[in-house]
């Protein structure tokens, strides 16, 4: 958990992380790179909070859409199911503030 501590600090994240509560879920994206993309997609589907796995090329392997509720659940569905599955080899978390 001191990864999700350490996101915490980050003064863009803090108000995201501690607001309150509204009802509705928090929505970020992961960039994910991985030594298999194949396999490592495969893990992400037995992620429930994840609700869109995304192949593509570039700087990251996968992108993938994640929602939770509350935003702590978020936080630590990134840290401690995806961070540690073999093959993932870095994570970015964009959080998603506003939708048009």
């Amino acid at each position: 958990m001191d990864h999700v501590r350490g996101l915490r600090s980050y003064p863009a994240l803090q108000d995201w992380t501690n607001s309150k509560k509204d009802g509705h879920a928090s929505n970020a994206y992961l960039l994910i790179r991985s030594t298999d993309t194949q396999k490592t997609m495969s893990a992400l589907k037995n992620v429930p909070e994840i609700q869109e796995i995304i192949g593509t090329t570039g700087d990251s392997d996968i992108v993938a859409r994640i929602s939770a509720d509350p935003r702590e659940n978020l936080l630590e569905s990134v840290v401690t199911k995806v961070q540690g599955m073999p093959g993932v080899l870095s994570t970015e978390t964009l959080p998603a503030f506003s939708k048009y």
